[in-house]
């Protein structure tokens, strides 16, 4: 995957992540489902590689949805402090 496209990828994960937390799923299955999320999107996304490799940045871009909004809230919350 070319480095810009985990600019559009991760935060298309993490919003589609926050609707589905808002629609009721429990916050104990958000890393899961971002990183189904981003395998679905680089599955579609990606056209000019083949599937294994769409699957493996489908899941790092996954992580890296999941870890990089963990990290902004917890800095969020020691500025509230």
């Amino acid at each position: 995957m070319e480095a810009y496209s985990y600019l559009i990828i991760i935060p298309l994960i993490v919003s589609i992540t926050q609707v589905i937390k808002t629609a009721g799923v429990p916050k104990k299955f958000a890393p899961l489902i971002s990183l189904v999320i981003g395998m679905v999107l680089c599955i579609f996304y990606e056209s000019n590689v083949d599937i294994k490799q769409r699957v493996l940045d489908g899941i790092i871009a996954g992580l890296i949805a999941s870890g990089s909004f963990s990290a902004f809230k917890s800095v969020a919350k020691s500025n509230k402090k």
